[in-house]
């Protein structure tokens, strides 16, 4: 059971995960350049879009935040349960909102424009860092059990390194 955090707890938890929006946001605009400034590094690939497609551009709001939370959590100092779950939950619900975001307006619209993409990327990984704040406050508890969080992480990075190599020949991981 977690402990009622303190008021000054509660601002670490606010302030770290604002200043770990922030960075993830700068991580993830560079990491949509990285695959070129490498040649096209394969290895690379697996961590970093490879091409245009929606599927691609999911790498940028899974492996920032993957990345940061690992800082994070060490640095707060703030022992939160389930703090792996709530990370794994928040990262799905961005990339579940990129997807439903583009296609959305995509389909309306019967085409993309750059800066909108951009709003989406960035309305998605405000979406992940809300839901993990209200979640690492104790406003929504996380109910998962750590190994089943660990087991999601890893066949999420999997997946992304056999899908970079093999896309299904399906929209989502269409270049428009």
């Amino acid at each position: 059971m977690q402990a009622t955090l303190t008021s000054s707890d509660r601002k670490k938890i606010k302030t770290a995960e604002l200043i770990s929006f922030i960075i993830a946001g700068i991580l993830g605009v560079l990491f949509h350049f990285v695959y070129g400034w490498t040649g096209e590094n394969r290895l690379v690939g697996f961590f970093v879009p490879v091409n245009e497609s929606t599927w691609e551009h999911l790498k940028l709001i899974f492996y920032p935040i993957t990345l940061v939370s690992l800082f994070e959590h060490y640095l707060v100092g703030i022992r939160v349960e389930n703090f792996l779950c709530i990370k794994v939950h928040s990262t799905m619900a961005g990339m579940l909102c990129v997807i439903t975001l583009f296609y959305t307006y995509s389909g309306v619209l019967g085409q993309t424009i750059d800066w909108i993409n951009i709003l989406i990327y960035f309305i998605s990984l405000g979406t992940a860092y809300c839901y993990s704040c209200r979640r690492l406050l104790g406003q929504k508890p996380v109910k998962n059990t750590p190994i089943l969080c660990i087991i999601s992480f890893t066949l999420i990075a999997i997946i992304f390194m056999i899908f970079s190599l093999y896309p299904p020949a399906i929209g989502l991981f269409a270049v428009p």
